[in-house]
């Protein structure tokens, strides 16, 4: 039976496929030691599972995106996500270390695939309101995922080793590539008089501003967030003093922080407030958190109680500007959004890195400071990328 897009199904779905990295990684983040244990990986080939399946996710993106424009969003998300089946149900299998590494960078790529994909039917699907409303609608979904995936692979090691935890995954994809076959009609159909012209593609995205300005604001806020996650155990358990479990319960009430912002854009688009709106609080708001997490910590105050707060207010902006920035970026990517998606996806992705770079460096030096104004200068820059894309290349309207 097809799923109509104006269902919850739908909406469902696509959020499913959209948070498929964070599922992927995250279930993942508790069998790290035992990885160690069980198959003699090192620390560092440990974290690689994680860091190899994220370089495959955002080189699939640039890939993918493309080929769905050219032949067709169906049979690129059904591919990629039978790759990502197969290879998360060879990990479960791997022996070695460098065969499980190989095979999350290989699950990677698949899981782009989906995700990628995903969005770009969004924008096929729906434009102007409706989009926007379906957009926050389905990052409501994805943002679900990172809050439960660390307890779901925490209760898949309660009933077995590690390599359930991958089985799982496995599994999923299966489950997912059954859903899209049966249930998702074709949104953008193959155009057999185009070429893939990867080149062309790229330069239709970066040509339209507005694309490129958006896709600078999300990726600005990835930075952000990642700034926090790269080091929160570091911070919370090795300089406030938080045992694993208020760690767990923490970094969950700063995840629903992102969750509450979603669902507060969703109730503002569905009531038709102006999606610039959300965005310029947001926006604003980021920042001013930052500030107040930094000047607490310069006057020698280091607590979770003077800086959790501030972290969720700042995932709280994240939800509000998100799905507003992302319906914006693809708009006007009509017969392009497939390739636009995966310059949302990549540019997010690199950020990230980015800031896990500078965080990582600034640590040793700075400590939790590091993390605070890594996190404002991203604010900083999101709001100069607003600003240059709603004075230089407004849109005809706020709407």
């Amino acid at each position: 039976m097809r799923i109509r897009p104006e269902s919850f199904a739908f909406t469902a779905l696509i959020g499913a496929l959209a948070a498929l990295p964070p599922l992927s990684i995250d279930m993942g983040l508790p069998a790290l030691g035992l990885l160690q244990s069980e198959l003699g990986a090192s620390p560092a080939e440990a974290s690689g599972t994680l860091s190899l399946f994220l370089f495959g996710f955002a080189f699939g993106q640039l890939i993918m995106g493309p080929l769905s424009d050219r032949y067709g969003r169906r049979p690129v998300m059904l591919i990629g996500l039978l790759f990502y089946a197969g290879f998360g149900l060879a990990c479960a299998l791997a022996a070695s270390p460098g065969w499980l590494l190989a095979l999350r960078l290989l699950e990677g790529v698949g899981a782009s695939g989906g995700s990628t994909v995903a969005m770009a039917i969004v924008r096929d699907r729906f434009s102007g309101q409706a989009g926007r409303v379906k957009m926050s609608a389905v990052s409501m979904v994805i943002v679900i995922a990172p809050i439960i995936a660390p307890s779901i692979g925490a209760l898949l090691l309660r009933f077995g080793e590690w390599r359930f935890i991958y089985l799982t995954l496995g599994l999923s994809g299966i489950a997912l590539v059954l859903a899209v076959f049966f249930g998702l009609d074709e949104s953008h159909p193959p155009d057999g008089y185009a070429r893939i012209d990867l080149i062309g593609r790229y330069g239709a995205v970066f040509r339209s501003k507005r694309t490129l300005g958006f896709a600078l604001i999300n990726a600005m806020g990835s930075g952000s967030l990642f700034a926090y996650i790269g080091t929160s155990s570091l911070v919370l358990m090795g300089y406030m003093g938080l045992s694993a479990q208020a760690f767990g319960l923490t970094f969950a009430m700063t995840a629903g922080g992102i969750l509450l912002g979603s669902a507060a854009n969703n109730l503002l688009a569905r009531r038709a407030v102006a999606a610039w709106k959300p965005i310029a609080f947001g926006l604003l708001l980021a920042p001013l958190a930052a500030a107040a997490a930094t000047g607490f910590l310069l006057a020698g105050i280091i607590s979770p109680f003077t800086y959790v707060p501030f972290i969720m207010i700042g995932g709280f902006t994240r939800g509000l500007v998100n799905a507003n920035a992302t319906h914006a970026a693809l708009e006007p990517m009509h017969a392009h959004a497939g390739s636009a998606s995966a310059v949302l996806g990549c540019s997010q992705v690199f950020s990230s890195a980015v800031s896990g770079m500078v965080v990582a460096a600034m640590f040793p030096a700075f400590g939790p400071l590091a993390v605070t104004v890594s996190m404002l200068g991203f604010n900083l820059a999101a709001i100069a990328a607003w600003r240059w894309v709603e004075v230089k290349h407004p849109a005809p309207s706020h709407a």
